[in-house]
């Protein structure tokens, strides 16, 4: 095998790779998104809950209705959540968009001089390995800033 069937193989590879991470990407962004719905339905729900007349008889519902109505907005708003939704989406498109130009790598480029071809898919491993960088600092990130938080004296 030649070093640019190897290139162009491993071009290939790279782009169902790069595929398939924007394919998990967008399914955690659609749960993200899904949940994001979910609070504010629950946030409107315990409030009414909390606010209706049946619940006069019951003064304990009528408090975790009020507590729930309350918390749940502080708890979505403390996660961060409208903000990994749009690095999740960014992330997905970015990803589709490498695997694209992976594919076309593999068919286009590749008939170019080695020399070209191999300087294209190194651009285009740079691209990927900033961006799976990105991806895994911004959570280490989140997941440290979390435990400071936790160890941070009351």
């Amino acid at each position: 095998m030649t070093p640019a069937e190897a290139l162009t193989l491993a071009c290939r590879r790279a782009s169902k790779s790069c595929a398939a991470s924007a394919a998990g990407l967008e399914i955690w962004g659609r749960r993200l998104r899904r949940h994001r719905s979910v609070c504010y339905f629950a946030t409107v729900a315990f409030g009414g809950l909390a606010i209706w007349n049946i619940l006069d008889q019951s003064q304990i519902m009528a408090a975790v209705s009020t507590f729930l109505a309350v918390t749940i907005p502080l708890a979505y708003r403390a996660t961060d959540g409208d903000r990994a939704i749009d690095q999740f989406t960014r992330a997905s498109g970015e990803f589709a968009n490498l695997a694209e130009r992976f594919r076309l790598a593999a068919e286009v480029d590749s008939r170019q001089s080695f020399a070209e071809f191999k300087s294209a898919v190194l651009q285009l491993l740079e691209r990927t390995e900033k961006l799976r960088l990105e991806i895994g600092a911004s959570r280490a990130h989140q997941s440290a800033k979390l435990g400071d938080d936790l160890r941070a004296p009351g």
